[in-house]
């Protein structure tokens, strides 16, 4: 097994090897295997990538980062992972061009990767107040090469299905509904999850742990569930998301005349978790601090159903419609950020929702006039670059300027 590490600091791809690749391949599916049961320090599993094959006169770069490769296999055919002539160099795996063939091809990967600290890729958390451990991902936006092997880039969105080994007493949750829950011992369990819809890799998630879990009871037309660590529980009121969520759905099928595209939502509240919140397809992950020990003040009431809404708004604006590359990531956040802003308003519970976002352009005023501004739609070299962008400038002058041009226009031709 290859032990090589990565020849820079840190896994990057650049949008010139992203648009090459989206020459190469299309029509994937992901079938991922693994075992977070057998280890507390790292993951094992395996991913079959199927998928069609063009441009056979370059090399084809599968991402996975940091990781240890066990095995690679393309179309059954063994590939070195050990000595000079390894396939995989510590951040991606190189399959040859003479390996590669016109029409449908797949690799098998074998490999481990050890749990992350630091809120990227595959993460565990040990929690202080009772010793229950959680794991969860954030893939966004060049994560996901850390926990499966991958063409990890928004424009080769692909299907997944997954199954995973875990302890008896934790819960699994994905983009689908598992499908089976087998004992395969007294302590392990095998999770079989449902094979999803076409999406992106960085909205694929994976998160597990012995998570206290709450049902929305009222019949709703999409399975709807909430999700946190134990120690919490008592500190979280599903009342201030469940009617925020349902609103959501009614308001936004209705604005854009489509309906949700996936089979289930769940929200779920994660620890030591980087951002606000994150629109994983069918799970998204929010920030602990939502959760308040006492009654929310009104402030932080439209705080919480804001960001709900804006994750809400991402299954549409980001999820179904995406953006080819991180230059477009407006496409997400300045649309995700004004529909909820839009959503928001018409709740009864914040009849001063527009004025609130309003306040809030001052992270943009400030953020645009330091050296680092730059325009709502950015050039991104790479995937490093991609980051600079999640800022106030994507996120509020974009939503401005949506908001000024659904006036100029007026809405009913804003919305067709």
């Amino acid at each position: 097994m290859s032990n090589a590490k990565p020849t820079s600091p840190a896994a990057n791809l650049s949008e010139k090897e992203a648009i090459r690749r989206a020459t190469q391949v299309s029509e994937i599916r992901y079938a991922i295997a693994l075992d977070i049961a057998a280890s507390r320090t790292e993951f094992h599993g395996t991913t079959l990538i199927t998928f069609k094959t063009a441009n056979i006169s370059e090399n084809l770069r599968v991402d996975f980062y940091d990781g240890t490769v066990k095995s690679v296999k393309i179309d059954g055919l063994s590939l070195p992972v050990t000595g000079a002539d390894s396939v995989y160099n510590g951040q991606f795996i190189t399959i040859a061009s003479r390996y590669l063939r016109n029409g449908k091809q797949n690799i098998e990967v074998e490999f481990s990767h050890p749990y992350n600290r630091n809120g990227r890729g595959l993460s565990t958390f040990t929690d202080p107040l009772d010793s229950k451990v959680y794991l969860s991902t954030q893939f966004e936006a060049f994560d996901a090469n850390q926990m499966f092997p991958c063409f990890d880039q928004p424009d080769l969105k692909a299907t997944y299905e997954i199954s995973v080994t875990a302890p008896t007493d934790w819960k699994v949750v994905t983009s689908t509904r598992e499908t089976r829950i087998e004992k395969k011992s007294d302590t392990t369990s095998r999770w079989t999850f449902a094979r999803s819809a076409k999406f992106s890799t960085y909205i694929m998630s994976l998160h597990a742990g012995p998570f206290m879990m709450w049902e929305e009871k009222t019949a709703f037309r999409v399975p709807l569930r909430l999700f946190a660590r134990q120690s919490i529980a008592k500190n979280v009121d599903p009342k201030d998301w469940f009617p925020a969520t349902r609103h959501g759905f009614d308001f936004f099928e209705k604005y854009f005349s489509t309906r949700y595209p996936y089979v289930k939502y769940d929200q779920l509240l994660i620890p030591e978790f980087n951002a606000g919140a994150m629109e994983n397809v069918g799970a998204v992950t929010f920030s602990e601090r939502f959760v308040t020990r006492g009654k929310k003040s009104r402030t932080q009431l439209r705080g919480l159903h804001s960001t709900i809404l804006h994750e809400l708004a991402h299954m549409w604006f980001g999820n179904l419609v995406t953006m080819k590359w991180w230059g477009d990531l407006w496409l997400n956040e300045s649309f995700a950020t004004y529909m909820a802003n839009v959503a928001v308003a018409e709740m009864k519970e914040h009849p001063d929702a527009w004025n609130a976002s309003a306040a809030s352009k001052e992270w943009t005023y400030q953020e645009d006039q330091m050296p680092t501004t730059h325009p709502i739609v950015a050039d991104v070299d790479d995937t490093d670059e991609a980051f600079t962008s999640f800022d106030g400038i994507t996120y509020g002058k974009g939503a401005a300027v949506l908001k000024q041009l659904s006036y100029y226009i007026g809405e009913k031709n804003f919305k067709k």
